[in-house]
């Protein structure tokens, strides 16, 4: 294989290196934020009525199974058998309202055009994948450039190519090497971009598709309702009916 091929080659892998890295430290998680804020109180309403609907749903069960029925006893239960979702439902909620009341600090566009093609350029000079052999410094040298762009420290990354070696002695990675990685890479952005939350993308992108989803939740929301209210009954018929039978 020629030079130029090669060079086509480290060129690909070095794309692909910084649109995974990019991907996982900014694009996902500024996804993420935009989703929650978006959709979060909607769905946190559902999953709170969904759960108080199991909850309901096993009081239910544990009144039919008891001849003298303990409503103290019963609720101490439920509470205890449930904490982990109430638990995992306050998450949620409060989750919510840090996004509400923290908006994200970013770069301006001009220094987080600074920013990728610093990250870009130390990506070719120091990453583990296109520079075989590396010494201690080299590979310490980029672990400092990986976080700082994963912090949008700026600063940071900029002062990691003030101490750049000024030599350059790169090795040329082997052929089989470069290709396993670019399907490494490959692989992984995959997985990224078709799980949470790369895939609620096109949710926020397209509103048609956004507006479909709020109004399915809120259908699913009033249907809930409305099982809530007849457990709701189902219980309170159950206790009358045992009081007279005793």
């Amino acid at each position: 294989m020629s030079e130029s091929e090669i060079k086509e080659l480290k060129e690909q892998l070095m794309h692909l290196i910084f649109e995974y890295d990019d991907l996982v430290s900014h694009v996902c998680p500024d996804i993420e934020v935009r989703y929650v804020l978006e959709f979060g109180m909607d769905e946190y309403e559902l999953y709170e009525i969904e759960l108080e609907i199991e909850k309901l749903e096993r009081k239910l069960e544990l009144i039919e199974a008891e001849s003298n029925v303990d409503l103290n006893k019963i609720d101490k239960k439920l509470d205890k058998e449930f904490e982990e979702s109430e638990r995992q439902l306050k998450a949620q909620i409060n989750e919510i309202n840090y996004l509400k009341g923290n908006e994200l600090k970013r770069l301006s566009p001009e220094d987080l055009q600074k920013l990728r093609q610093t990250y870009l350029m130390l990506i070719e000079k120091l990453h583990p994948d296109l520079n075989p052999n590396q010494n201690f410094l080299d590979l310490s040298l980029f672990i400092k450039a990986e976080n700082s762009f994963k912090t949008d420290d700026l600063e940071a990354l900029e002062s990691v190519t003030r101490i750049l070696p000024e030599e350059d002695n790169q090795e040329m990675p082997e052929i089989e090497d470069l290709k396993g990685s670019i399907l490494e890479f490959e692989g992984k952005i995959y997985l990224v971009e078709n799980e949470y939350p790369y895939n609620k993308k096109e949710l926020l992108d397209d509103e048609d598709c956004g507006n479909e989803y709020r109004e399915m939740l809120s259908e699913l929301v009033d249907d809930r309702k409305e099982e809530l209210k007849r457990l709701e009954n189902k219980i309170d018929e159950r206790l009358k009916n045992q009081k007279k039978s005793l």
